[in-house]
């Protein structure tokens, strides 16, 4: 057992073997703070269990490699998403479909299924274009951005915004509520924010109830369930869920995959010298880039592969490990784009894998086609480090870049 705070090792419940005991915060942890990445998987993966339990934020279990957790995900039996088994999740609205388990899942994700489909996301491929052909024109001749301040919270966010019909006003304060969510390590702070945001969307489906538009939000307020309508409650539930994902996710990958861009020259230069190289590099990069911590509540007392779990355990998944688990990936600190396959599970596995892989891709492939485009080369400003945080969703926090006019 890793050493444990005295005024925490009391809280470790009597059901778990010390030797499963591993102390680590994945919010505040030094190793989520820089190339968290590398520094969280060499010392989960060399120092923890693959299933380790740790006394922080009220107790709960971390999953860190790939094989264990997929199957874990699989079991929805034994490892369910419903908050009634895990009352750290326990929200009010659940944000769905991630807090339902098949067959409710499965229809709540028929209902968004329509605007995140390969023919839909396809035909925004000229809108996503330009606009980050403008994002870029503005910054290029600076000759330096804040990147995230300047592209990651535009690029994506505005993109997502159109899809869900809300106006492109409210982006800052949107963005700042998502960042209260996925930041926040403690339940009343998160449940703050997913208040916060069933608030804003219960005006926005007001509105669409009087006027109905090609939209998300629309999309939502006149979906069913097969035998019903659906309640306030699954509406809103629906929205904070997407919200949160549009709003947060891409910014944060995206800025892992600049980041890394930055400081190494040699691969940015390949994708400047052979753009249609991109396409696939871009799996490499997000092998290395994965961003989501999803969680699962235990639904009875079991013992699995060994490890003892009581109802209502809250399991973590790191999903940002399993990109560079090595017992799944050879050198996997190693971005090659010549991998004939890079294994990642940026956007998930099983049943909850992420409804926007689609349109991500699409983001992120036009993103590198036109910021290669334009930058020929690029750095961090002044060689300053790059600035990360853990939580809900990891994300570079400061990332600030300079290039040459």
């Amino acid at each position: 057992m890793a050493a444990v705070a005295e005024s925490i090792a009391g809280t470790i419940p009597a059901h778990i073997p010390k030797s499963l005991v591993f102390d680590f915060d994945h919010f505040t942890a030094p190793e989520v703070q820089k190339e968290p990445h590398r520094q969280v998987s060499q010392l989960l993966h060399k120092n923890a269990p693959d299933v380790f339990y740790t006394p922080r934020n009220g107790g709960y279990w971390i999953v860190t490699r790939a094989e264990v957790a997929v199957d874990m995900l699989r079991q929805v039996e034994n490892f369910s998403s419903g908050p009634e088994f895990n009352h750290f999740k326990a929200f009010n609205p659940p944000m769905l479909p991630v807090q339902a388990d098949p067959p409710n899942h499965t229809e709540y994700r028929r209902i968004l299924n329509p605007k995140f489909a390969p023919g839909p996301i396809q035909k925004l491929e000229e809108y996503v274009r330009q606009l980050a052909r403008t994002i870029i024109d503005e910054a290029y001749p600076h000759g330096r951005c804040d990147f995230i301040e300047e592209v990651a919270e535009r690029f994506p966010v505005t993109i997502f915004l159109k899809i869900a019909g809300a106006p492109l006003a409210d982006r800052a304060r949107l963005v700042a509520i998502a960042v209260k969510y996925t930041r926040s390590p403690t339940f009343e702070e998160r449940q703050a924010a997913i208040t916060e945001m069933a608030h804003y969307l219960r005006e926005k489906f007001k509105e669409r109830i009087k006027e109905p538009k090609d939209d998300l939000l629309t999309q939502i307020v006149q979906a069913r369930m097969p035998d019903r309508d659906l309640t306030d409650t699954e509406k809103e539930g629906l929205g904070v869920l997407l919200f949160f994902g549009g709003l947060d996710t891409v910014k944060s990958v995206l800025s892992f995959v600049v980041s890394y861009l930055a400081q190494h020259p040699d691969d940015y230069k390949k994708l400047v010298d052979n753009p249609a190289m991109i396409k696939s590099a871009m799996e490499e990069l997000l092998r290395v880039s994965g961003v989501s911590t999803p969680e699962r509540g235990v639904t009875h007392d079991l013992e699995y592969r060994g490890i003892p779990f009581k109802k209502g355990d809250r399991v973590v998944f790191l999903t940002q490990l399993w990109g560079v688990d090595d017992q799944q990936i050879s050198n996997p600190y190693e971005v090659d784009f010549s991998r004939d396959v890079s294994q990642h599970y940026a956007f998930g596995a099983g049943p909850h894998r992420c409804i926007g892989s689609h349109l991500a891709r699409l983001e992120f492939r036009i993103f590198l086609e036109e910021w290669t485009r334009t930058i020929k080369a690029f750095r961090l400003e002044k060689n300053v480090p790059v600035k990360t945080a853990g939580g809900v969703v990891w994300t570079p926090v400061e990332l600030s870049l300079a290039w040459d006019v």
